[in-house]
């Protein structure tokens, strides 16, 4: 049994209709393996962006779309690295 952690920057994309815009977040994960395999309740993380610059510049931005969204980005880009790194398998429908 072993634990990882792991810190990543993810570029999370905003679409404001008239400007899209890049949120560097900056996420710290970690999660157990054992035997080689990902243990999914073992995952915890923690992200990290300048939430308050964002709200001084688009004061009309829907702060829990933008969490709900930054949220998603963030889920997609650890399963990437879990799959990439062979601890998590890909389903293959069968």
């Amino acid at each position: 049994m072993v634990w990882i952690v792991e810190k990543k920057i993810v570029h999370h994309v905003v679409g404001l209709g008239f400007e899209r815009v890049t949120i560097p977040v900056r996420v710290r994960f970690e999660f157990e393996v054992k035997e080689g395999a990902f243990l999914p309740d073992s995952l915890t993380s923690r992200r990290l962006y300048n939430r308050t610059a964002l709200e001084k510049r688009y004061p009309n931005l829907d702060l829990a779309s933008l969490e709900h969204s930054t949220d998603n980005t963030v889920s997609k880009e650890i399963i990437s690295y879990l799959t990439d790194c062979g601890f998590l398998k890909e389903d293959t429908g069968s």
